[in-house]
C-alpha cells in the first residue's frame, strides 16, 4: 500500500490509516488490536480489553488498565504503580518495593525482609528465614523465631534499657 494520508489493507487482516500529523494507525482485525505509531517515536496499543499501553521515546511503557489502574516501567528499570483503591507500589533498581496503602500503612520488601510499618509507628518484619519481629510504638519488642516460637518479648525505656520482660515474668 503506498499511501501518504488514507487508509489500506496492508496485508490479509491488517489495516492501516495514514495520518496528515504523521501518525499510522494500524488495525489488527483478527485479534482486535489498534496500534498507533507517532511521528516523535511514542507508539500506543489499544487492546479489546480496554487495556492501553505506551512505548515512549525514552524507553518508558506506559500501562493503564481498564479499572484505571496504571503502571509505569522506566528504561532504568524502576517500576510504579498505581491502583483505583489508591494504593501506591514502587519498586527501584535493586528490586526493593514500597508499597504505600490508602490507610497510611507501609510496606518494604527487600531480598532479605519483608517489613509492614503502621501510622502509630509499630512495625512488624519477617525474615527471609521465617523469624519475626514485632516493634510496637509504646516500646515493645516481640521476637519469633522460624517455627514461631516466641523467643523475646520486652519492653524498652527510652533510653533502650528493659522495663519489662514479658517472656521471664519479670519487672526490670
Amino acid at each position: 500500500c503506498n499511501v501518504l494520508v488514507g487508509a489500506c489493507s496492508v496485508s490479509s487482516g491488517i489495516n492501516a490509516e495514514y495520518g496528515q500529523d504523521g501518525r499510522v494507525v494500524y488495525q489488527f482485525l483478527k485479534d482486535g488490536i489498534t496500534q498507533t505509531q507517532r511521528p516523535d517515536g511514542s507508539e500506543t496499543t489499544l487492546f479489546p480489553t480496554g487495556q492501553e499501553e505506551t512505548k515512549k521515546p525514552d524507553g518508558s511503557i506506559h500501562i493503564k488498565y481498564p479499572d484505571n489502574s496504571t503502571k509505569i516501567t522506566y528504561s532504568n528499570g524502576e517500576e510504579k504503580s498505581v491502583y483505583n483503591d489508591g494504593t501506591v507500589v514502587t519498586v527501584d533498581r535493586t528490586g526493593q518495593k514500597l508499597i504505600l496503602l490508602p490507610n497510611g500503612q507501609r510496606e518494604v520488601h527487600t531480598a532479605s525482609f519483608k517489613r509492614r510499618e503502621y501510622p502509630d509507628g509499630t512495625t512488624k518484619t519477617v525474615f527471609n528465614d521465617g523469624r519475626q519481629e514485632t516493634v510496637h510504638s509504646n516500646g515493645r519488642i516481640r521476637k519469633k523465631d522460624a517455627k514461631g516460637n516466641l523467643v523475646s518479648d520486652v519492653v524498652l525505656n527510652k533510653a533502650g534499657g528493659v522495663v519489662v520482660d514479658y517472656l521471664n515474668r519479670r519487672a526490670a
